[in-house]
């Protein structure tokens, strides 16, 4: 057989389908320990073999909310915004919108088909309407979705310049939020080109900061640019997934922004049947769905300033914000709607968005003024101690008889230290 360059080309993308599906053949199971598992439902993967069979999607809905409802605080947070008027992009290579969660959600070329599955179930956690019956709904129900295939539908597998040509798609449609549903290890300057440009006109581009392969995760691009929200997953117990720094290629650590829900997620399927998602493509659904709802409530916003609250109002991680595995923590909708920034901008461009203090005060205050109030005590009693104790000696530790004088002067008496003369 002729080693041609068009036959080099497709055992190389042999060799990186088999890396990157290689995991589900050896996927361990489901932790026993983690609170409440959902039922066993389809669960979707973002790649595929390419002579492996479509998903087999069910059609069982689950009634009970999700874990990931009470984490995100959708209740609260859908009293503030539900992200009406916003309109997120979604590069996924195929969208079945026929299901009710969906209906009415879609625009432009919706799809009634998805041989992964994953491009629904990110559709669903991000803009899902509520549904009778139903305990799921989208983290921005009021958001429209805007489709754009990117990948290919057999593998789930992108090129950096097919993504790039959706990123700029999605910008010129005026997406507020554009989700990166397909990423890739690989970057290119194509890309970088296309995030900036994009953030230009005002879209934030959220996507997971890994991808998955049968060697672990490794980066993955556009989440690597540092104008993007680089999404990772946490679990029920609000654990990375990822317990570990990793590194790219060029020796730097894997950007990650915040975490999001991304373990044992349940969202619409195809069809409108529940299915199960994980990895940091799930997380960064619901990581969308909530920049969506504060672009709803703050349209005044720049993408760089969506990200940057976002950032600034996640649940701390233990290590700070600098933290390698969680970034700056836990997406927190609810603390980015009803935080506020500073009046006076930052000095520095690029610096980071510091919230408005607290209208009950600072919890720094009542430490402080402890602190200096038991100093001050504390000298007060050391300096009366003296003078009893400089008195008592005078006397020869005996009461004053009634009308003695109290001795002001250097000790004298028995107990008196002898003085140089």
């Amino acid at each position: 057989m002729t080693d041609s360059p068009a036959t080099r080309v497709r055992i190389g993308r042999a060799a990186v389908l088999a890396l990157l599906l290689g995991q589900f053949a050896f996927a361990p199971a489901a932790r026993a320990d983690a609170p409440e598992p959902p039922p066993p439902l389809p669960q979707v993967h973002e790649f595929k073999a390419e002579n492996q069979a479509c998903g087999s999607m069910g059609t069982d809905v689950v009634e009970r909310r999700p874990w990931t409802h009470a984490t995100l605080g959708l209740d609260e947070a859908h009293r503030l915004s539900t992200g009406e008027g916003v309109t997120i992009a979604l590069l996924a290579p195929e969208l079945d919108a026929t299901g009710p969660a969906l209906e009415g959600a879609v625009r432009g070329s919706a799809g009634t088909s998805d041989c992964l599955g994953y491009g629904t179930f990110l559709a669903g956690a991000a803009v899902g309407r509520p549904v009778e019956g139903s305990g799921t709904v989208g983290v921005a129900p009021g958001a429209d979705l805007l489709f754009l295939p990117t990948g290919s539908p057999n593998t789930g597998v992108a090129s950096p310049e097919e993504i790039a040509a959706g990123v700029a798609e999605a910008a010129d449609e005026g997406a507020a939020v554009i989700l990166v549903g397909t990423s890739t290890w690989l970057g290119s300057e194509a890309l970088d080109g296309a995030v900036e440009d994009a953030t230009a006109a005002g879209s934030l581009v959220v996507a997971p900061a890994t991808v998955n392969t049968v060697r672990g995760p490794i980066a993955a691009y556009p989440a690597q640019h540092p104008q993007v929200l680089s999404v990772a997953a946490h679990g029920p117990e609000g654990t990375p997934l990822v317990a570990a720094p990793l590194l790219r290629p060029d020796g730097e650590l894997v950007r990650v922004g915040l975490l999001a829900p991304g373990d044992l997620t349940v969202a619409p399927g195809p069809g409108g049947g529940h299915v199960i998602g994980s990895g940091a493509g799930a997380a960064s659904a619901f990581a969308a769905g909530a920049a969506a709802l504060l672009a709803a409530s703050r349209p005044e916003l720049t993408a760089e300033e969506l990200r940057d609250r976002l950032l600034a109002t996640a649940y701390a991680a233990p290590a700070g914000d600098k933290d390698p595995v969680s970034g700056s923590g836990r997406v927190d909708p609810v603390a980015a709607l009803v935080t506020g920034p500073v009046e006076e901008r930052a000095p520095v461009a690029g610096a980071a968005f510091v919230p408005d203090p607290s209208p009950r005060g600072s919890l720094d205050a009542l430490p402080t003024w402890a602190v200096v109030g038991g100093f001050s005590l504390l000298l007060v009693v050391c300096v009366l101690g003296a003078a009893v104790v400089r008195n008592g000696r005078s006397r020869g530790w005996r009461p004053a008889a009634p009308g003695e004088p109290v001795p002001t002067g250097p000790v004298s008496g028995p107990d008196a230290e002898p003085r140089p003369s």
